[in-house]
């Protein structure tokens, strides 16, 4: 039924109305994968930011502390009579030259460094200067064995150390035996100002505000938020390992996503790193939802519009719009002989109306045609009385009437040849 008109008109407003609809949500669902990929990147710089608020103000704290033990230990140091190099001695296995405190050999001695981290807790240091060595003599930084780390030597690789060598203070995180430390240096001279050793204090850099934020971390899938130093894993959260953090980092493939933040006063840097396809996939399946729900729409848009027009534009028409218009191009010619086929049952449909006018046009023309065979019998027998009464009468009057009843069957020759031209 209307099959002609709905592949002409009603299919293809359909189908526009699906494919602009479809293309406003292909569109939306490229705007909705950038606007996930945005999310994610602010994700990553809250997350950031969070860390990086820890350390700041976890260093900000430390500085304090660290300043008021180094003051401490300098202050012992100086009311007991300032430091002066000694003898030879043999600690921790290696032979470096003692310090003397107020006369008081300090190779092994602890009494210094635990009075200040008594008072102020950390750990604290006295170191003798060998050259370009610098042995802990006397310390209570502890080895993963538990005992006093006395003959270790400072790190000749960190920064602490490039300072010291040529007599600079410092201040920041250093490794002290494979733990991050934020620690004072300041270097240890002698009364004729010849440099013979460092003081020393720091606190292990143990931080469970972080810890808690970097499990908080999440970034996508296996996206995370690590602290690195020199490229080494200091502080991850628990789902990656360092080797994790490390090849991440790494990046060789170019598969991950890193963005890296220095921290100057803690010597380290806050690394986050996600891998680019999780991005690109979270981006997709949000626009492949947007899309598929735009398609559905558009569909059901469409599909509603075919019924509406069929139902209301369609039956109201009663047929198709083009046999409707050779219907009326007949009927205009004059033939009532047209069958008229209506669809659909509305008795108030252009194609019913149609078919009721043609009917009433048929009627109409065969009354007409009924009073014209009529009036011209009449006519006739007009004539034929007329002959018998011309000649009784005078012979003008007589051809006035002739020429009268001649008129009126030229009338209604002419009526019988308009109403001729309808065929019923």
């Amino acid at each position: 039924m209307f099959r002609g008109f709905k592949f002409q008109v009603v299919l293809p407003v359909a189908g526009i109305t699906l494919l602009l609809i479809s293309l406003c949500a292909i569109g939306f669902s490229v705007w909705a994968m950038q606007q996930e990929q945005s999310v994610v990147r602010q994700e990553v710089a809250d997350n950031v930011t969070s860390i990086q608020g820890v350390f700041v103000t976890t260093a900000a704290l430390m500085q304090d502390r660290t300043h008021a033990s180094m003051a401490l230990l300098e202050e012992q140091i100086r009311v007991r009579g300032g430091a002066e190099k000694g003898a030879q001695v043999l600690i921790g296995g290696k032979s470096v030259s003692d310090i003397v405190i107020g006369g008081k050999a300090q190779a092994g001695d602890f009494g210094i460094v635990d009075y200040v981290t008594r008072l102020n807790k950390g750990t604290a240091t006295i170191f003798s200067k060998d050259g370009d060595r610098f042995v802990r003599i006397a310390t209570n930084v502890m080895k993963d064995d538990g005992t006093r780390a006395v003959g270790t030597e400072l790190n000749n690789t960190t920064q602490a150390y490039a300072q010291l060598k040529v007599q600079r203070p410092f201040y920041g995180v250093v490794d002290i035996l494979g733990n991050p430390y934020f620690t004072a240096y300041e270097p240890l001279l002698s009364k004729t100002g010849e440099a013979i050793g460092i003081a020393y204090v720091g606190y292990k850099a143990e931080l469970p505000v972080l810890s808690q934020a970097l499990e908080q971390s999440h970034l996508l899938t296996s996206g995370f938020v690590a602290v690195v130093d020199n490229s080494k894993a200091r502080y991850m959260p628990s789902w990656v390992t360092a080797e994790q953090v490390q090849q991440a980092t790494d990046n060789k493939d170019g598969s991950w996503v890193i963005n890296r933040l220095p921290l100057p006063e803690w010597g380290l840097t806050i690394v986050s790193a996600y891998p680019a396809a999780e991005l690109r996939a979270e981006g997709r399946k949000i626009g492949y939802g947007v899309a598929l729900a735009g398609v559905v729409l558009g569909a059901a848009i469409s599909l509603t519009l075919f019924f509406l027009l069929d139902r209301k534009v369609l039956h109201l028409l009663g047929g198709e719009p083009r046999i409707a218009a050779d219907y009326m191009k007949k009927i205009a010619d004059g033939d009532l002989a047209v069958d008229v086929a209506v669809v659909g049952e509305r008795p108030d449909s252009l194609m019913a109306s149609l078919k009721v006018m043609q009917l009433k046009l048929k009627n109409l023309v065969q009354a007409v045609r009924g009073g014209a065979a009529e009036v011209g019998e009449q006519s006739h027998k007009f004539e034929t009385a007329f002959a018998t009464f011309q000649s009784d009468r005078k012979e003008a009057s007589s051809k006035e009437m002739v020429r009268q009843a001649k008129g009126i069957s030229r009338t209604l020759s002419l009526l019988e040849k308009s109403v001729g031209r309808f065929r019923l």
